[in-house]
């Protein structure tokens, strides 16, 4: 049966493929690209939101805090609206227009100098990126049995760190020779790597997924007498709102992100401040490596593991290598030991990762997969705002002893990763009972839709 899994519409690498470009544009343009455009925007002038003047870190998280909630509001209405055509390929003119999109208004923010200009491309590269990914986060449960859903979201989150890990690689070594004035073809060349990598992806798997008709405009009206493909229920949902196992699921997850969030947010500070090395970038570029590897290593096993074993028990494993990576940080003072619990930590965002996507395709209907999957965006961004907030904390408990910030936020992420391992594991639980009894797939060889 795996040998079905290779081809076509059932192959989790053209179901994936998109996420690759998609989080290598994110990931490279926010983390190797953007912080030199709000330096050259500082160089203008001041940047004032409502009369206070923001440094480049807040400016940074000004922007990426409203990105994320314009991202939230696109992933739930363009879902919404795929999720009202029952047609064959319903999710790709999505998926095609948001990618497309996306690399030409990525091409728009390289001519963006000002705070505004870059604001404004900023906001339309959410949206647009959003547009697509609101549709492709249903690809998995339009295409893929429930039994075999864990080993696709662990595809899927492989070409996602792939993605982000090679590409962001990539260009910070062509920002490294960057200048505003002298050399500024490195991030063209960037930009241009990003834009074509994109366009490929997207185009892979609209694609390889395209029905044998081709594509149709998006239709968003009720069909009257919606015809059923087998294993697909295409019927309008009887109610609109989400389940209570849904919204706690949605709760742990924010707590899992938060804590992931916060290590990724201050490693750089905790190695200078805590660990006392002199040029903190070299310790965290090596540091993000051994993250990277240890997550791709991790993401397809646990799919795997997780449709034979049950999610349950890999969700208090999880939670058991974040807590006890967390706390082992509390008695680092040196790189080596950081490293090293840094390969717990990319094992833990690994699973993490695997574990939440396939539960969440466990618990969303296939009538609304792709809304109430835009719902996980919301989780992302209140365990964005939470991380960004807890800076402010760190900074008041360093004041009255030193470092002891950081001790205090350590602790936070691992009570943080335990409460959402213990909660995820009893919405996984409960997501494979009926009535007492296990759950099971409707046609487990369920056709694909599009």
């Amino acid at each position: 049966m795996a040998a079905d899994y290779r081809i076509g519409h059932r192959s989790f690498t053209n179901l994936s493929l998109y996420a690759f470009g998609l989080s290598g544009v994110w990931t490279g343009v926010g983390a190797g690209i953007l912080p030199f455009k709000v330096l050259e925007a500082l160089e203008l002038g001041p940047i004032e939101v409502f009369g206070y003047a923001l440094n480049k870190n807040g400016a940074l998280g000004l922007i990426s805090l409203i990105g994320l909630s314009v991202a939230a509001a696109m992933q739930l209405s363009a879902g919404w609206l795929s999720d009202r055509d029952s047609r064959p390929g319903r999710r790709l003119p999505y998926i095609l227009v948001g990618g497309i999109g996306l690399a030409m208004i990525t091409v728009l923010f390289g001519f963006a100098v000002s705070f505004a200009s870059l604001f404004v491309v900023i906001l339309a590269m959410q949206l647009f990126g959003n547009f697509g990914q609101g549709a492709a986060n249903a690809l998995i449960i339009d295409h893929v049995p429930e039994k075999r859903r864990g080993e696709a979201a662990g595809v899927l989150n492989l070409w996602r760190l792939l993605g982000a890990g090679i590409l962001t690689v990539i260009v910070l070594q062509f920002m490294a020779n960057y200048d505003p004035v002298d050399a500024r073809q490195w991030m063209w060349y960037s930009i241009i790597l990003m834009v074509v990598v994109l366009i490929g992806s997207t185009i892979w798997t609209v694609m390889s997924l395209r029905p044998r008709r081709g594509l149709s405009i998006p239709n968003i009206r009720w069909a009257a007498s919606p015809t059923r493909s087998p294993g697909h229920e295409l019927a309008r949902p009887k109610k609109a709102t989400i389940s209570r196992s849904y919204v706690a699921f949605l709760i742990a997850l924010a707590f899992a992100l938060a804590a992931m969030s916060s290590l990724q947010i201050y490693a750089l500070f905790f190695l200078q401040d805590v660990v006392g090395l002199e040029n903190p970038a070299d310790g965290a570029d090596l540091l993000v490596i051994i993250i990277v590897v240890a997550a791709g290593l991790a993401v397809v096993p646990a799919g795997w593991l997780a449709d034979r074993l049950g999610r349950d028990k890999l969700f208090f494993f999880a939670g058991a290598c974040g807590a006890t990576g967390a706390t082992l940080l509390l008695f680092v003072s040196s790189l080596g030991p950081v490293l090293f619990i840094g390969v717990i930590i990319g094992v833990t965002i690994g699973l993490f990762l695997t574990l939440t996507w396939t539960v969440a395709n466990d618990l969303v209907s296939r009538t609304s997969a792709a809304r109430e999957l835009g719902y996980t965006s919301i989780a992302t961004l209140s365990g964005a705002v939470v991380a960004r907030f807890a800076g402010v904390g760190i900074d008041v408990v360093n004041e009255r002893s030193e470092n002891l910030g950081y001790k205090v936020m350590l602790v936070s992420v691992a009570l943080a990763f335990a409460l959402s391992a213990v909660l995820l594991a009893k919405v996984a639980r409960d997501a494979v009972r009926v009535d007492g009894q296990p759950r099971k797939e409707a046609h487990e060889a369920a056709a694909a839709p599009d």
